[in-house]
């Protein structure tokens, strides 16, 4: 049995990719931190249907907590051959109101950690496996403003990341990545202003998890990509904004 880490897999877009695998037969190791309560609720749920899963617990701004995380799953599910780096935090700031510790911690969780998974990762991958990696950026990579600076320049770096590592790790590991638009309702935003977001893209529609579960299986199933990005938000890259959605509650595009 295959054996997969989702990180920040308790809840959001990352319990959806959890279900996913588990339904298609991987061991699947669900990190969680603040989430442990849905942690355990979702693997109590996955093994009732037969599932192979283990909740396994680290502080992702923790550099020794992440270096030790891949070996826990391992221990319990067996040598780990799929890494899904899905934990992300994300703080709205400017350069006006940069606040250095909140840099550091968005940095720290959304580009160090994968990159510090992704090294042990291949430290355990047995010598008959293919290691692969799935980063989950966003698409402010391709359209960035400034409402969330600090997750910006996270994401913009692991998109880099994703393509260097693909070259560095080749033909070892294969490393792509997913930048999806607005998936779910994100802190006090309404109902209304997320689906008024969703419709002003330009496919009039937004992403769901399930169209992100569909472009997990697809780079997980496809042994000659490598080093791509996979935008899965409607176009809404595509639509130039000056202000995050999210923040507002209404779209404010350029004049």
């Amino acid at each position: 049995m295959t054996t997969a880490l989702v990180t920040g897999g308790a809840v959001r877009v990352g319990r959806a990719f959890v279900e996913a695998l588990a339904a298609d037969g991987y061991a699947v190791a669900i990190h969680c931190h603040g989430s442990t309560e849905a942690g355990e609720n979702l693997a109590a749920r996955l093994r009732a249907d037969g599932a192979e899963v283990a909740v396994v617990r680290a502080d992702l701004a923790d550099d020794n907590a992440v270096r030790t995380l891949v070996g826990e799953a391992a221990a319990r599910l067996g040598p780990v051959t799929t890494l899904v780096n899905s934990a992300s935090i994300f703080e709205p700031d400017t350069s006006a109101d940069l606040d250095p510790a909140s840099f550091r911690r968005q940095l720290g969780i959304n580009l160090l950690a994968p990159l510090l998974l992704t090294r042990e990762l291949r430290a355990q991958l047995p010598s008959d496996s293919v290691g692969n990696v799935v980063n989950v950026l966003d698409q402010k990579v391709e359209a960035p403003l400034p409402d969330y600076l600090s997750y910006t320049l996270s994401k913009t770096g692991l998109a880099t990341a994703t393509r260097l590592l693909a070259i560095e790790q080749a033909p070892r590991m294969r490393v792509n990545a997913i930048a999806p638009g607005l998936t779910l309702p994100s802190g006090a935003q309404s109902q209304a202003a997320f689906e008024a977001v969703h419709a002003q893209t330009p496919l009039e529609r937004g992403n769901t998890t399930a169209d992100l579960v569909h472009a997990l299986r697809y780079l997980l199933a496809a042994p000659a990509v490598t080093g791509q990005i996979l935008y899965v938000d409607g176009g809404q890259r595509l639509e130039p904004r000056y202000t995050d959605p999210t923040i507002t509650g209404h779209v404010r595009s350029p004049a």
